[in-house]
């Protein structure tokens, strides 16, 4: 049996806790909109993929353009060029996902389903490597369904395209938001009520 003072709140707050601690509420407020975000996502996951990689599409086009104006401020072409290609192919890139983000979010989706794929085989060899250890299982259970995961992207590409950006951002601001929350009541627990 575990003891009860294990699980006792320590007498000094962690020096992180006992800053937010007079900020808790801002942050609970903050964690409970990255809840209503990601939870209306979920309901717009096609509209949360094309923002997404319009937005990234966005910041490669601001990019390459300032890698370009950078490399017309060098003295010599030889030594320029390779700063004014790489932004030539930066905003050729941003400008494109820009014009064609369902298009855009295809390819991505693809490159995500394949990352999703390598690591949980990865995770597999690691499970096999330390068979016999605690919570193998667990390690086994997350590739499967990383695997299953990857499959589920892959049957269903290009449709797939559609959603899977939106769903891993809308999942993403779910836990950011549950995490800032536990974070903020945690904190509380320790806001000193100074007169």
């Amino acid at each position: 049996r575990i003891a009860d003072t294990e699980f006792a709140m320590p007498a000094t707050p962690p020096p992180l806790l006992e800053h937010l601690s007079q900020h808790w509420k801002g942050l609970l407020i903050t964690g409970i909109v990255f809840i209503v975000l990601g939870t209306l996502g979920l309901g717009a996951t096609g509209l949360f993929t094309l923002i997404s990689v319009f937005w990234v599409g966005g910041l490669l086009l601001l990019a390459g353009l300032i890698q370009i104006v950078q490399a017309f401020r060098t003295p010599t072409l030889s030594r320029s060029l390779p700063f004014l290609v790489m932004g030539l192919l930066y905003a050729l890139l941003g400008g494109y996902m820009m014009a064609h983000p369902a298009i855009a979010a295809d390819g991505l989706t693809l490159i995500i389903g394949a990352a999703i794929a390598v690591v949980s085989a990865l995770r597999l060899m690691i499970a096999w490597h330390v068979r016999g250890g605690a919570n193998v299982f667990l390690l086994v259970l997350s590739a499967l369904i990383g695997l299953a995961l990857a499959w589920m992207i892959f049957a269903q590409w290009p449709q797939s395209g559609q959603w899977v950006i939106g769903l891993l951002l809308a999942i993403e601001l779910i836990m950011n938001g549950w995490m800032l929350v536990m974070v903020a009541l945690g904190a509380r627990q320790y806001q000193r009520n100074d007169p």
